[in-house]
């Protein structure tokens, strides 16, 4: 394989160019034997279209194992380079194989693992880099990576429990529209025959509904035309300013649904806050960084509030205690517990915890919240469909 390298020699010069090797390893084992120090090294791609093929999104549960597996290595007493490497080697997922492939190339080259990480946003979050840093500076990085896999499992877990909640009610309103789509290209049509040889006048919800099955019928790629554009439309608005926002507030202002979502947010900033204390980060920094992890538009300007407040220097539940709409009363005073006693970090775990059974009992629930919506939506689906079919028969029978 060829890779492209940039390196300083004992002067100081830099040295760009081209080298080949069986591995990244390799090939930084060659560089050092020249004398060379490692600044960067990236396999050199033919095309595009192979590197693009392969490409496979890291899952959060890749980055478990990773991270807890690293921890135990680091733990054990093993080497920072022979752990990356052994993970490169056991991890299937083509694209964090190379992500591990760089990261162990840039240590070796004599970079911190948290600054290795940085160049991989797309995998390892502002959070991750942050605690990994924090470890690394207070030579605890066994333990710190033990802490986020814990964090990371924790999210995980609320994850998948939100995930399994609702995918009850999208599955039902998905097989409710298959159905209906269904009806009017394949039985409406067949009514439609039937209406015609009554040849008598048709209600206005049956000439809706015929209405609707010949456009489906007749103008389908115009539908599926929309459909895309509509899509895109709403990804491209939502990513506009004035978009997001409206969208991130209606996250948490829909009915049902917004309890549970503010829930998840206080659940996140409270678990993440405690991390980041708990790995020694300053307050500042961490509101920083919960401010991206959280990642909701309208919280945003009020974690930046918070950060004002505290760099003027207010406590931080003073700061929280100003956005009652945002953060309940409970956290402001539970954090200046923390604050009193030294142990802010474990009373924002306990408070984790709390919201974590939050979440769990609400998703627990949300089936049969949902349920009797569900009900008169159906309901109401085939009582239109119903009637629109009845009326033209009743119609019928009258003038007979």
């Amino acid at each position: 394989m060829d890779f492209s390298y940039k390196a300083k020699d004992n002067t100081g010069k830099l040295e760009e160019g081209k080298i080949q090797a069986n591995s990244q390893k390799q090939a930084v084992d060659t560089l050092h034997k020249r004398g060379l120090f490692v600044l960067s090294l990236g396999e050199e791609n033919k095309t595009n279209i192979t590197k693009i093929s392969f490409r496979k999104k890291v899952s959060l549960k890749d980055k478990i194992i990773f991270t807890n597996q690293l921890a135990m290595m680091i733990k054990g007493g093993l080497p920072l380079i022979e752990a990356l490497e052994a993970l490169e080697e056991q991890t299937e997922n083509e694209t964090f194989h190379k992500a591990i492939s760089q990261i162990m190339a840039d240590v070796q080259g004599g970079s911190a693992l948290s600054k290795s990480l940085e160049k991989h946003p797309k995998i390892f979050s502002k959070l991750y880099v942050s605690v990994t840093a924090s470890g690394e500076q207070s030579g605890k990085l066994d333990q710190v990576l033990e802490r986020l896999s814990d964090q990371l499992q924790k999210d995980y877990d609320l994850i998948s429990k939100v995930k399994t909640a609702v995918s009850y009610p999208i599955v039902i309103v998905c097989a409710l529209v298959g159905v209906m789509i269904l009806m009017l290209i394949f039985v409406v049509p067949q009514l439609k025959s039937i209406f015609d040889e009554m040849g008598v006048a048709l209600p206005l919800p049956t000439r809706m509904i015929l209405g609707t099955s010949a456009f489906i019928i007749n103008y389908w790629y115009i539908v599926i035309i929309f459909l895309i554009l509509l899509y895109f439309g709403i990804r491209y608005w939502s990513r506009t300013v004035k978009g997001g926002f409206l969208i991130d507030e209606f996250k948490i202002k829909v009915p049902i649904f917004g309890q549970l979502v503010q829930k998840i947010y206080m659940a996140s900033f409270t678990r993440t806050t405690g991390t980041l204390i708990a790995a020694g980060l300053p307050m500042l920094n961490i509101l920083a960084t919960v401010k991206e992890v959280v990642g909701n538009k309208v919280y945003q300007p009020v974690f930046e509030q918070i950060s004002k407040d505290v760099e003027n220097g207010a406590t931080l539940s003073n700061a929280l205690r100003k956005h009652k709409k945002i953060f309940p009363p409970m956290i402001a005073q539970m954090v200046s517990v923390g604050e009193k006693s030294g142990k802010v970090d474990e009373v924002l775990f306990h408070l984790a915890t709390f919201y974590d059974k939050e979440v769990e009992a609400t998703t627990s629930n949300l089936t049969a919240l949902i349920e009797p919506i569900l009900i008169l939506v159906i309901g109401a689906a085939i009582g239109v469909a119903i009637v629109s079919i009845i009326m033209p028969i009743y119609s019928l029978v009258n003038v007979i």
